[in-house]
Formats: C-alpha cells, structure tokens, sequence
C-alpha cells in the first residue's frame, strides 16, 4: 500500500510529531510499503533524516493555506495511488479530513487530545490514560488509545536495556527538538546548585537555536557535563542515564521504554494531562508547568530520586508496564485490516 504523512516540524512545534511519523514509517517499509511525507519543514537536517528512510519527501510552503494544503495532498495522493493518510498535526481541521474521506481516502488520525469531530478511519492516541478520553467521531471509526500503541523508532529498540544501578551519576536533561523558550537553560542553572557530584548528559534537537547560550552557561561554571546536538542515537544516551528531567511530549514514553526515573516540567499545555496520568501511574514525578516551577522543589524532587533508590526501582517496574515496544507493529496490523 502507498500511504502519505501529513505532519509538520518547525521550532515553534517542535519536532515530536515528525519523528513519531517516521518511526511508524519505519515499520511501513520493512513491510515493503511506500511512503511519502508532505511536511512544511524548515531545517535541512530533518529533511535529510526523512530522505534518508526511503521516504519520499515533499516540502509545503510555509505560508500556504490549508485549503491549498489539501488540494495539494489530493494531488499527490491521486498521482500516486494513494492509499493512506496519516495525519499528526494539531492544525488539520474536521473538514479536512472529510474531504479527505470524500475522495474514498483511507484516514489515519494520530493525535494527543480530543477536541475535533473524527472523520478518521482510524484514531490513534498512544497517550496513558486515553481511554479516558470522550471523543466525537463517525460511526465507522475504530480508536487505538493508550501506551499498547506508543511508537518508538527502531534505533531506540534495538538495544537492550541496562539494568538499574544502586547509585545515581548521569542525569539527562532534554527539552526536545526545538525548544523555542530555551527551557534547557532555565533547568541547568536552578540544577547548578545541586549539591551532589553529578555529570550531566544534556541534549538538544536539530531545531534548537540556543545551542551556543547552552553550552557557554556550561563551561563558565565548569559543570561535569556531555552536551549533544541533534543526536542520532538517542538508545546510547539512555543507557547511560540514571534519571531524566524532561518535558511531557513523546520522549517520556521513550525514557519509560528504557526504564529511565524521570522527572516532567510541562512545557506546553496539551502536555499536563499526560504529566499527570504518567505520575498517577507511579512512572515519573511531575513537578508543574515551567514558568511556575521554582529552584528549591527541582533541587528537592532530584534529591529524593538520588537517596530514595527503591522509588526508583518502583518506578522503573511501573514504567516497563507500559511501554513494550510493540506499539507501530500494532498499528500497522490494524491498518492492513482494511485492505
């Protein structure tokens, strides 16, 4: 089958939804199916990461309409044979997708809320504690929520994942692809005061421009430190992690994968409901949105990791719970249902 991705990158979105739309891409290849992207990016080295996948890549204009987005998404699809349309993009409207439907489209809709009419076929939402969700939908829609459907990309589950140590001396910090309010920095300087020694693994994506303010923050105050850029094995940095500080995107599924104690700053909205559901599940501790978070309760929540070794036992016993790996592989089963 021939199936097309509509999902977007940028710095202001980050670049979560791109990269979970490759990871099932991934899964749709070794399947020996063709994919295509049809994304406004505006960073070469994603696009790059997406031509090298086998994936054929179509860039938007940024400033086009969405009524001249979806004449162009019917255009490639009708030249192309299109079977599928993946959606991930908080943008694309109910209407959209019944144009979609009404040119006998199959459609799947992955998404992290609840808040449009679904003409999809089907609906994905890998969040925990989707189930609880109220969605409105057609009757002919078929829903695939919760962590059973989480999408991991290949690299992450190739490796195997390292038993817990009795002591904590790698805390990774990562605020995601772009992170547009430099969130990055603001952890690392209420963290410089922390009192245990402690070598930090912080990472940065490819949309990131505050690299270079990062960096120098971290040598003027010697700090033990590994600073990555846009890396491209994130499984190695896992293994060497003890604990997390994150945002509350896709890469809390990716620490609950490798078993990682994580600590979640929300940093957009849509992204408290599931910082919420992962601590009411014992998976990691949320301590609040950003611009309400103060020093002294990071520097308490990371001490009560670093003393409290059967908290992160426990946690990492919950997190295997709910992240298997085998999220895309079920996906794609129920898509070929269909045909």
């Amino acid at each position: 089958m021939n199936v097309i991705f509509r999902v977007d990158a940028s710095k202001d979105i980050g670049i979560g939804h791109l990269m979970r739309c490759l990871a099932l891409s991934e899964e749709l290849i070794r399947r020996k199916q063709t994919c295509f992207f049809l994304s406004k990016v505006d960073n070469n080295e994603l696009i790059n990461r997406i031509k090298k996948n086998n994936i054929y890549f179509q860039n938007i204009p940024s400033n086009l309409s969405l009524q001249a987005d979806l004449e162009m998404l019917l255009k490639i699809s009708n030249e192309n044979d299109i079977d599928w349309v993946i959606t991930d993009h908080y943008g694309i409207t109910s209407q959209y997708i019944k144009e979609l439907k009404n040119k006998n489209l199959r459609v799947l809709s992955i998404d992290d809320s609840a808040q449009i009419h679904y003409y999809s076929d089907i609906i994905v939402n890998q969040n925990v504690g989707a189930e609880k969700l109220v969605f409105s939908s057609e009757k002919y829609s078929k829903f695939l929520l919760g962590t059973k459907y989480v999408i991991l990309r290949d690299e992450l589950l190739k490796r195997n994942k390292r038993p817990m140590k009795n002591k904590v001396e790698k805390i990774l910090v990562m605020f995601g692809g772009a992170d547009p309010d430099n969130v990055t920095l603001k952890i690392l300087k209420m963290l410089e005061s922390l009192k245990e020694n402690i070598h930090f693994l912080v990472v940065t994506g490819p949309a990131n421009q505050y690299n270079n303010f990062i960096l120098s923050y971290l040598n003027k105050y010697n700090m033990n430190f590994t600073f990555l850029r846009n890396q491209r094995n994130m499984s190695d940095v896992y293994l060497e992690s003890d604990i997390a500080i994150s945002a509350g995107g896709t890469s809390c599924y990716e620490l609950a994968y490798f078993g990682i104690p994580n600590i979640i700053v929300a940093i957009a909205d849509n992204q408290i409901h599931i910082a919420k559901e992962l601590e009411r599940n014992g998976v990691s501790i949320y301590i609040g949105e950003v611009n309400d978070l103060k020093d002294k309760e990071l520097i308490n929540k990371v001490s009560e990791l670093f003393s409290n070794s059967s908290l992160r036992k426990k946690m990492r016993e919950n997190e295997n719970k709910i992240v298997d790996g085998e999220g895309k592989g079920r996906i794609i089963d129920f898509m070929e249902k269909f045909n």
